[in-house]
């Protein structure tokens, strides 16, 4: 299912999730520490969309794409958990040239990227006919014992994942 390209150009959950990691390693880790934590064959693979490319198989075992939207999540939460309040206002310092965003509009575009490619993945799901429903009025506490139970079965089964 994560594979299948139900139109020429829709990308393939498997490649939402690669790109989706890209992005996240690209302005956290690039622009903001100078330093990206992604394969340059893995970034150069999902920076452009199914249009440009021949999907056929995804380029990453499901377990390679989760495993790395982990490590790249966790350090971009973590660069934006010591961030200090005042540097949010700033411009990275690592940044692509020409860029006048701050690291708050950073965090604004990337937050709309995400939603509009969740929004895919519900659609493509619910294409596949296997549905899927939005979760709403989590509190927080739920939502992190969700996370450690979920990161716990993972580690447990991801070998099942190739």
């Amino acid at each position: 299912m994560i594979e299948y390209q139900i139109t020429p150009k829709i990308n393939p959950i498997c490649w939402i999730l690669g790109h989706l990691t890209w992005h996240m390693d690209r302005i956290f880790n690039r622009y903001c520490q100078g330093k990206s934590r992604l394969d340059p064959k893995v970034r150069d693979r999902f920076a452009t969309g199914a249009e440009k490319m021949e999907m056929q198989d995804c380029p990453l075992p499901l377990n390679n794409l989760i495993d790395n939207f982990l490590k790249i999540s966790n350090a971009s939460f973590d660069y934006l958990k010591n961030l200090p309040e005042e540097k949010f206002d700033d411009i990275p310092e690592h940044s692509m040239e020409g860029n006048t965003e701050t690291v708050s509009e950073l965090i604004q575009g990337i937050s709309l990227h995400f939603l509009g490619h969740v929004g895919q993945i519900y659609l493509i799901k619910k294409e596949l006919g296997k549905g899927g429903y939005f979760v709403t009025g989590v509190k927080k506490e739920e939502r992190d014992d969700s996370r450690i139970k979920w990161l716990k079965w993972w580690e447990d089964n991801k070998q099942n994942y190739r």
